[in-house]
């Protein structure tokens, strides 16, 4: 035994070597090949910082406007107007320039401040003739608007500082050459080249023909924007990356080379692992993966066309997704066609789990489809699970009685014939005759086929229901066809299980609940019992002290006596072995009597009963000493466990074909939320256990109504406890 677990623990250490490093090789090769094999220049991350660095350098180098520039640019139609009508018309401008100083001047009148009104009057008035010239004189607005030009260019020179700085950090890597196709002038970084004339090795290179200056700086002033625009020119030249060049300064090329050197590392991990898998199993003689018991059983149960056509589209989904991640770039992401983009970690981690999961799963494949080409009989079982050989199956059982098979087919085909031929009349608008020929084929087909359909569906749903331990119901035996043949023969079977289950629970139930749940209602009297036992030994005791424990043994004994009986009884009602004597008895009656053997209690307690009870009888037919108990155990409940000063509810009621008996009491302990737990043996209301009782009362009251063919209800609202019982009445 030791030897075949040691034996299956290698296996499974082989075959984890095997298949993880299988996953690291294939990962390595599909996640990391671009890092470790290609060069940094090919990066997304390399990308980017050269077009963050082209950005800038149309930015700050190639459009960037003087101040003497800025104010020689063209101002066109289109801007006066714009400028002209920017807040609105003359009479919008004037009407807002005066509502904004009518409300301060008459303030100021008020207050009698001369000097104040004679200020704001002036400031108004200038504003009101600015703009009134704006509209007037063209070549105000140009003077204005180039004013503004400088202003706001001046703000955005500013606002570049730190994008100085970071092109400065960029220029230490890329280096530019571009000439100004208008002016000839010349704009470059590198200038040995421009001294000496020489070629500098380079690592990466971009040219350009016509390379527009302007660029949308981010600034969100359409001024700024305008003069940018205007001021932009046409380039060409190039942008390149020396030999030398300090790639270390880019975001990404730390990233970088950590990914080549995870890369080669995880490549020896993987080789060392295969290597090791392969050894080991050589050296102990191990030539198959792990058997996982489970789903080689399950696998096993499928056809083998499926199982081959499986293997065929995992094989193929999984190449095209590796030739999918192999054909990316790295990157800080990954992009998966319908899935879209995952982060770094969560696709290295999503696809190194795949490659590990498709792997296993193919090389599982592989060996279990080996096997079985190997082994002659589980050749013939895959054989016999084929959909070939089913199909076979399915025509050879068109000829054998009851010929079940042929009958669904003729019934198929003539509903596919008469379709046919309905549409060919349609065609041929011979409406008229085909509604014939349906009402008088197609119909009464389709009919019996639903009719037969919806038998068979009640069957093997009762049939289910069987297994499942439900209501039994028996089928109604037609006729002798295929349906009715089963119904008669599920019926035989559910007499046999009514039987064996009748007699089971019989012999059972009193054995099972006899020796459960029986804990502290029934070791608190033995435990006093035997403690005072010992104290009646001890020498010296007073005739007094004699005295009162005899009396503390003997009740404690007169309850475990009533305890045992009480719990045999209950096993008893449970199991069903108990005999009924039932009579036709007036229940409003057995209620009232019921209650009168409590009136004293009654009138002791501060409880407030209220009856409500028919005036006519109440004829049930039972055994009027079991349902007596019940009464009297649920009087004695409320009276026992209900709040004091609170009202008890006691009604008796007809209701169709049963007579419907309702207990409520407010309840002096918490009871909890599980009403099913009441019924269990020794549960009892009062969880500190203080109160006289057994704890079985419900359990035996529920049990008597049970073998009355009754329902027993219990229902929890708060601290309101409901006793509902239903019994049938007698017709």
């Amino acid at each position: 035994m030791a030897t075949k677990w040691k034996n299956n623990t290698v296996a499974k250490l082989v075959t984890g070597l095997l298949i993880v490093g299988l996953s690291l090789l294939v990962f390595v090769f599909s996640t990391g090949h671009n890092a470790m094999f290609g060069s940094f220049e090919k990066t997304d991350a390399f990308m980017s910082s050269y077009y963050d660095f082209q950005h800038h350098l149309a930015l700050l180098k190639l459009n960037y406007p003087f101040k003497a520039t800025v104010e020689k640019l063209p101002v066109t139609d289109s801007d006066i107007h714009e400028f002209r009508y920017r807040y609105g018309s003359l009479e919008k401008q004037l009407a807002n320039v005066r509502g904004q100083y009518k409300d301060v001047i008459a303030k100021a009148e008020k207050n009698n401040d001369k000097d104040v009104v004679s200020y704001y009057k002036k400031e108004q008035s200038r504003k009101v003739k600015a703009i009134q010239q704006n509209f007037k004189s063209d070549q105000h607005v140009v003077k204005q608007i180039r004013d503004e030009r400088v202003e706001k260019m001046d703000e955005y020179d500013q606002s570049l500082d730190e994008e100085r700085q970071h092109f400065k950090q960029l220029t230490k890597v890329f280096h530019y050459d571009f000439v100004n196709k208008r002016t000839g002038e010349r704009m470059t970084n590198v200038r040995h080249v421009a001294d000496q004339g020489t070629e500098t090795p380079t690592r990466f290179e971009k040219k350009f023909t016509d390379l527009s200056a302007y660029q949308n700086s981010g600034n969100s002033d359409k001024i700024v924007d305008r003069v940018l625009k205007l001021s932009a020119d046409d380039y060409q030249g190039r942008i390149f990356v020396a030999e030398n060049a300090p790639l270390k300064l880019l975001r990404g090329y730390a990233q970088y080379q950590s990914e080549k050197n995870t890369g080669f590392s995880l490549l020896v991990l993987g080789v060392l692992m295969i290597a090791a898998a392969l050894f080991i199993g050589f050296k102990r003689s191990i030539r198959s993966l792990a058997d996982i018991e489970l789903i080689h059983h399950w696998y096993a149960r499928i056809p083998i066309e499926l199982r081959l056509i499986f293997f065929a589209i995992e094989s193929y989904i999984f190449l095209g997704i590796l030739e999918m991640i192999k054909g990316q770039n790295y990157s800080s992401s990954y992009y998966f066609g319908v899935i879209g983009g995952i982060g770094f970690s969560a696709g290295f981690f999503s696809i190194g789990l795949g490659i590990a999961v498709a792997v296993a799963t193919l090389l599982y494949q592989v060996q279990w489809l080996a096997e079985m080409l190997r082994d002659p009989l589980k050749r013939q079982v895959c054989w016999n699970n084929s959909i070939v050989k089913q199909t076979g199956m399915i025509f050879q059982e068109l000829l054998r009685p009851p010929f079940t098979v042929l009958k669904v087919l003729v019934s198929l085909a003539a509903l596919f014939l008469l379709g046919m031929f309905t549409m060919f009349c349609f065609v041929y608008n011979v409406f008229a005759f085909t509604l014939f020929i349906l009402f008088c084929t197609a119909m009464p087909l389709m009919w019996f086929i639903l009719h037969r359909t919806a038998q068979l569906n009640r069957i093997v749903n009762q049939a289910e229901r069987i297994v499942g331990g439900g209501d039994q119901i028996d089928f109604p035996e037609r006729g002798k066809g295929m349906l009715g043949r089963l119904s008669r023969t599920i019926n035989q079977m559910q007499g046999g299980i009514r039987s064996s289950r009748h007699a089971q629970l019989k012999s059972e139930r009193l054995k099972t609940e006899l020796i459960t749940n029986v804990s502290h209602d029934l070791r608190t009297p033995l435990t006093s019992i035997i403690t005072y036992n010992d104290l009646l030994r001890k020498p010296g005791i007073s005739e007094s002290e004699r005295h009162d424990y005899v009396a503390i043994i003997d009740r404690k004994a007169k309850r475990l006596k009533r305890l045992i009986d009480d719990l045999f009884e209950a096993s008893k009602m449970a199991s069903g072995a108990v005999e009924l004597t039932k009579t036709k008895v007036d229940l409003s009656e057995l209620l009232t009597q019921a209650l009168a053997e409590y009136d004293e209690a009654i009138e002791k307690s501060s409880l407030k009963f209220r009856i409500k009870t028919p005036d006519d009888q109440i004829p049930v037919n039972v055994d009027g000493q079991k349902i007596w108990r019940v009464f009297d155990n649920l009087i004695g409940n409320i009276l026992k466990y209900s709040m004091e000063g609170t009202r008890v509810y006691i009604e008796l009621e007809k209701k169709q074909n049963q007579t419907v008996i309702t207990f409520k009491n407010i309840t002096k302990y918490e009871l909890g939320r599980n009403v099913d737990e009441l019924f269990e043996r020794f549960k009892r209301g009062d969880a500190s256990r203080h109160t006289e009782g057994s704890g079985l009362g419900l359990a035996i009251a529920k049990s008597i109504i049970d073998l009355h063919d009754g329902i027993f209800e219990l229902d929890l609202d708060g601290d309101l406890f409901k006793v509902m019982i239903k019994l049938p009445l007698v017709s």
